[in-house]
Parts: structure tokens; sequence; C-alpha cells
């Protein structure tokens, strides 16, 4: 008997997703590890790879970068072109998947991001693999790609690693991880304090574990030469065993 697929909170909640990633408290600084990634790279054309509500793309955009974010749901898409801050803005949105990006997109961005823990998406080994030489293919040569991901490796078996909670308008998330074996889960829980009794929900993606180790081999499996590692997007912090954080700078050749 096949189980069916749980829908992620981001599906079911796509118009909720700036508060449940507390977006409007985190837009500043983020707005500064973006003028990083432009004065680290200085690309004309990025892809936003994973691109949810839209921020980070439309915080390209706004320092007249040219962006396209690229999301795999529908609902989300929809979100990032309806949002007001996105009017007037060098943006275009596209529905797709990181391992088989559109064949029109090769070798069309000096710059690929793929940021927020986004990677866990593709779900498996296998599929990190495909997206890592998804994400060559549609750089230009000498172009990088900016990988950021949670650094599983700290999670003991059968441990749970406390990842953000956030409260807005009465609505109350938690999100955390749990490893079991060579598999991670990623719970949200939802408490809507505005309903009576309140109304409490549980959301579990479930994916291959991602530790650093196997995110460097695929980037050098893929083609990517030379890959440098961070602590942080503002590539001021080394990346060290502890770290919270994992941020690949990966490059293709020219």
């Amino acid at each position: 008997m096949t189980r069916s697929r749980q829908p992620s909170a981001f599906e079911v909640y796509a118009d909720e997703y700036d508060l449940i990633t507390n977006a409007a408290a985190r837009e500043t600084h983020h707005a500064r590890e973006v003028q990083a990634m432009i004065d680290r790279f200085h690309p004309a054309r990025v892809l936003d790879a994973g691109c949810a509500s839209g921020l980070t793309t439309r915080l390209f955009a706004r320092q007249e970068v040219e962006a396209v974010g690229l999301d795999c749901q529908t609902s989300m898409i929809q979100v990032a072109k309806d949002h007001p801050d996105a009017e007037g803005l060098p943006v275009t949105w596209v529905t797709g998947r990181f391992e088989s990006l559109p064949r029109h997109m090769t070798e069309q961005f000096d710059l690929v991001v793929c940021l927020a823990n986004a990677i866990t998406g593709v779900g498996s080994r296998d599929g990190v693999r495909r997206a890592c030489r998804s994400f060559l293919r549609v750089l230009r040569p000498g172009g990088w790609l900016v990988l950021q991901a949670l650094n599983y490796s700290v999670i003991g078996e059968g441990q749970v690693m406390p990842i953000k909670a956030t409260e807005n308008e009465g609505i109350v998330y938690e999100r955390f991880s749990e490893r079991r074996g060579r598999r991670l889960s990623v719970y949200v829980t939802r408490l809507d304090l505005n309903q009576r009794p309140p109304a409490f929900e549980v959301f579990r993606h479930e994916f291959d574990n991602f530790d650093p180790e196997y995110l460097i081999a695929a980037a050098e499996g893929a083609g990517f030469s030379p890959i440098q590692k961070f602590g942080n997007l503002l590539f001021t912090r080394r990346f060290g065993r502890k770290s919270r954080d994992l941020v690949l700078a990966a490059r293709r050749p020219r």
C-alpha cells in the first residue's frame, strides 16, 4: 500500500510564509547578506532557486540585478507575484524544480543562490547530485553557486534540533529537526490562537541526511571548482564542525 505524501506547511499556508519565517523582522539583515553576495560576485543576472515568497529575489532586484525567482510550488510563486513590493522591479517568476531546470536557462546566470535550507526540497541524495548538475548548467562559465543549508552533522541519532519559533497575529509557529539514521525530518507546528478552541496542526518533511561532506562532494562531482566554505552569508565566518549553517560558494570553471 502506497502512503500518500503529506503536503508541507508552506504548500498549505503559502500566504503565511512570511509570518512563518518572520520575514519582516529579518529583512534588514538579509538585505546586508544580499549586498555581500553582490559585492563578492558582481552578478548581472541571478537565479533565486527556492524563492518562496520572493524576499531574496526582490532584494537583488532592488540593487538593479536582474532576478529570476524559481520555486516548485505554484501557490508560493503566486504569493511572490502578488507581493506589493515586487511591482516595477526587474523580476521574473518561474515554477520549476532544481533537478531539472528549464533548458532555456542554460548558461543564463552569473549567480545561482539556493538559500534557507531550500535544497532539502529535493528529498534524496540523488536529487542533490542532479540539482548541482542543473545549477552548473544554468551558470555562465565563471559563475557562482551560493548554497546555504543547516549543518545536520551536529544532530546525533534521535536528537532534536530547534530551528525557529515565531508568533505573528495570534498564530504561533515552531520548526525543529529530528535525525533517525540516514533520514531527517523537519517538523512545522502551527497553533492558531484566534480560534476557539485553538487549532493545532503538525507538518513533517522527511529527507536524506545532507551532511556538509555530502553537499561538498555533490558540488565537486557536478564540476564546481573551487568550493569555499563559510559559516554565514556575510562570508565573514569560517565554517566549523559546530557551525549551525553551511554556506558553500562554488564556481563553475571558465
